[in-house]
């Protein structure tokens, strides 16, 4: 009894220290593995945070810098209260808006970890203000784009239709379509929520069927393609209006070797120092041309600076939407394609494009705007109309 009792115990307690040594053996390299590569992601992770933090920081401070330096020139200079400059301040507002109420939180979520703690009625409001922002400066640019073909292709209307109140009612008229755009998803029409590849509370893209979000994709994509459109066509209009006939000189005629009108030159010394009779003849015929057929056209200096206004705005919404071209493409893929057919990095990189045309749109402005670079040169001019070819005369 004492034998088979002692046998049992011994077999027990061999048995629980196997388990314990197989238990011991094979948890030490998996937890000293495991704790080797959590260092490492950590590691990895609070170095991309920072670098992200940086970034973001640089996009805020120039998206303020640039789109304050904007509208101060504007307003200022009274040589630019007209239009399509109104319709500039709206995008530079909207920008300014976005850089100061919208990528701060996207700043606080980064450097968390990418998530959102501030609640879901937060996260709706911050997303209907972005959406805002966002659509309010594509309009603005169309807006100007509209003022740029009514000015060059239908010049005498524009001047007599072009006034600041309509100016300003177009300008509300743009907010009131982005607002009704982007407004309905607070309501439920459309969903808002936090998205952690893109560390910001946006449109959460859903199937076509669904019908989420496929009505602001696509307005949006149609002011897009208005705006570059209508940019089309003025430089159409600008090629063909510019082909100049070449310039004709006829040679001197005259019937009595006087050689005066088009085409005169040193022979009439040469008469009179013969004692040939100077001076035009009675009847010359042969002289009267069509100047418009010996001058060529003359290049208005209107149209030239409106086509430099038009070729520095091109420039600035070329800029803008090839920030935005990658997000809208992620859009329409998570929209008719397959689920999860976009990696996260994708995801991750176009949203932070978006970010960037914070602060570039302005500075884009400004370094293809002639007056600003020409700014310390007109201090020390005093010529008044020196370095202003940007400015319109209507």
């Amino acid at each position: 009894m004492n034998s088979s009792v002692i046998y049992a115990v011994n077999s027990t307690i061999s048995e629980i220290t196997q388990d314990t040594v197989k238990t011991y053996k094979a948890m030490v390299p998996q937890s000293s593995l495991g704790s080797s590569i959590t260092l490492k992601e950590e590691s990895g992770m609070k170095s991309e945070t920072v670098i992200k933090v940086v970034v973001l920081s640089i996009i805020i401070v120039m998206g303020i810098f640039g789109n304050v330096m904007v509208i101060y020139s504007v307003v200022s200079n009274k040589r630019f209260h007209k239009p399509p400059f109104y319709y500039l301040i709206s995008q530079s507002i909207s920008d300014l808006s976005r850089a100061v109420f919208c990528l701060p939180f996207v700043l606080a979520s980064v450097a968390q970890g990418s998530v959102w703690r501030h609640g879901d009625s937060a996260c709706t409001l911050l997303a209907f203000a972005n959406t805002f922002f966002v659509f309010s400066s594509a309009v603005s640019l169309m807006a100007i784009v509209v003022d740029r073909h009514l000015a060059i292709v239908y010049s005498h209307f524009h001047r007599r239709r072009s006034q600041g109140l309509l100016n300003l009612a177009i300008v509300i008229l743009g907010w009131l379509v982005s607002f009704a755009v982007s407004f309905p998803p607070v309501f439920g029409m459309g969903t808002y929520r936090y998205i952690p590849e893109e560390s910001q509370c946006a449109f959460k893209h859903k199937r076509y069927r669904m019908n989420d979000t496929l009505g602001f994709v696509l307005v949006f994509s149609g002011v897009i393609v208005a705006t570059m459109f209508l940019y089309v066509r003025i430089f159409i209009f600008l090629r063909d209006h510019r082909k100049m006939r070449p310039l004709f000189r006829e040679p001197p005629r005259s019937n009595n070797w006087t050689f005066f009108g088009p085409g005169a030159n040193a022979q009439v010394v040469i008469n009179w120092l013969n004692g040939m009779p100077v001076g035009p003849p009675a009847q010359m015929p042969t002289i009267t041309q069509n100047l418009n057929q010996t001058t060529g056209r003359v290049v208005n200096l209107r149209t030239r600076k409106n086509e430099h206004l038009c070729r520095t705005f091109f420039i600035v919404t070329v800029a803008m939407y090839s920030l935005w071209i990658p997000y809208l493409l992620q859009a329409y893929i998570s929209i008719f394609g397959k689920e999860k057919s976009i990696s996260s990095l994708y995801v991750t990189i176009s949203a932070w494009l978006t970010y960037s045309q914070v602060g570039i749109s302005p500075f884009v402005y400004i370094f293809s705007n002639s007056s600003f670079k020409r700014r310390r040169d007109l201090k020390s001019s005093n010529n008044s109309n020196y370095g202003h070819e940007a400015i319109p005369l209507e």
